[in-house]
């Protein structure tokens, strides 16, 4: 066989390779095993729980600790600690950990306090009524808020001040056709403060954006927000307002809109609200699988991103065994159970709330002041170059090799 043939079945294939690599997001399957232990599982509140994980020697930058309590996460970085439950029920805490290597895991656990019946998957005590607080503390198993539960609603801060922008979301699991939805705040008095109809998206999704500001946000205290679907279907959820004189001032400044990500030869659209900054850019970076935001900060904020899952995700690997790795057996990761992003900014992971449906992925990220760069990190990714820069690398090599054999251009020099 010339040379010049062998030359071009080896270009062909290079190019057939380069389409089939393109043409699938990138994905990552790093994942290190943990445990964990604790001691006791079940008892009377006031119980101490002693909490131990074991990360088999793996060297790691982050320990986040979530008791399943509505009590504040430990970040303190600790593999042992101890926490005292001082209220009933079936729990689900969890341990997150960040690993050196910007990998993650996730590990659920489970007590038993007071008179609560004995079992591993907390239950409401009302089929259609949930609590969004204690939902995020229990969404560390990688199900998708609203995917198993018949409604959540919550808001991106736990706490506000007057002016600040509130921000309340939440997912509907069955949509029923001609029913709207309802949002209501109250206040620690039990007074409306306001009323409002959300519009409800295909996948069940709807988001209220509102400013404490005015006569109505006086009262200091614990404000409750209800959501009601039809007539039995509610979920609530609550914040803390410092109070205000009820006059109106400037609110805090916040932004929505939505940037538009070139990437894989298509265009996403990924919505978002900043408050206290402006959103430069974003970048995605399919060989890091990660999405970087450049953000301009006038003040401490956060950044609400609603994340297609077509642009990207955050899978649990697939645990396969020997002889499925043998034969070459591939797991779509699609329909593995969701797993958590990690959000870097400025260089540190930080704690991030998040609700999701079957399309989209909505996170809220806070930042300060001089923070510039948000990383998100997940597990597989879009690629930068899509069909359309493998096509047109496969019509230029082939039509080098069209005019090559139409002049006698030799690929290689002829001794």
């Amino acid at each position: 066989m010339k040379k010049s043939t062998c030359l071009v079945y080896i270009i062909l294939t290079i190019v057939i390779i380069s389409t089939v690599i393109t043409l699938n997001p990138a994905h990552a399957v790093i994942s290190h095993p943990l445990t964990i232990n604790v001691t006791p599982r079940s008892g009377q509140a006031p119980l101490a729980v002693n909490l131990s994980v074991n990360l088999g020697g793996v060297s790691y930058k982050a320990i986040e600790w979530s008791f399943g309590d509505a009590t504040p996460h430990d970040t303190s970085n600790k593999t042992t600690l101890s926490h005292t439950y001082q209220r009933s029920g079936n729990l689900t805490g969890s341990v997150d950990v960040i690993y050196k290597d910007l990998t993650s895991s996730s590990q659920v656990f489970y007590v038993n306090i007071g008179t609560a019946a004995a079992t591993g998957v907390p239950q409401s005590s009302t089929n259609n009524q949930t609590n969004a607080h204690q939902i995020l503390e229990n969404s560390q198993s990688g199900t998708a808020l609203g995917a198993t539960l018949p409604m959540v609603v919550t808001t991106d801060q736990q706490s506000y001040n007057q002016g600040d922008a509130v921000i309340i979301k939440g997912t509907i699991r069955d949509i029923q056709n001609q029913t709207g939805i309802v949002i209501i705040v109250r206040d620690s008095l039990k007074n409306i403060i306001t009323v409002a109809q959300p519009l409800l998206s295909s996948t069940g999704t709807f988001s209220v954006n509102m400013h404490a500001n005015g006569p109505k946000w006086t009262q200091a205290g614990n404000y409750t927000v209800i959501a009601q679907y039809g007539k039995y279907q509610n979920a609530t959820t609550t914040f803390r307002y410092s109070g205000g004189n009820g006059q109106i001032i400037a609110p805090t400044p916040m932004t929505s809109s939505t940037f538009q990500i070139n990437a894989a030869g298509q265009t996403y659209n990924v919505p978002y609200t900043i408050k206290e900054g402006v959103v430069k850019s974003m970048d995605v970076y399919a060989d890091k699988l990660m999405l970087e935001i450049t953000i301009a900060a006038t003040s401490d904020g956060s950044l609400n991103i609603d994340l297609p899952r077509t642009l990207m995700d955050a899978k649990v690997q697939a645990n396969l065994t020997a002889d499925q790795k043998m034969t070459g057996v591939q797991i779509n990761p699609n329909t593995q159970p969701d797993d958590k992003f990690i959000v870097i900014v400025s260089g540190a992971p930080v704690q991030f709330t998040e609700t999701k449906d079957s399309a989209t992925r909505d996170l809220n990220i806070p930042f300060h002041a001089a923070d510039t760069k948000i990383d998100i990190i997940g597990t597989q990714i879009v690629p930068e170059f899509g069909t359309i820069a493998a096509l047109v690398l496969a019509i230029a090599i082939i039509s080098i090799i069209a005019v090559s054999a139409k002049t006698g251009l030799r690929f290689m020099t002829k001794y």
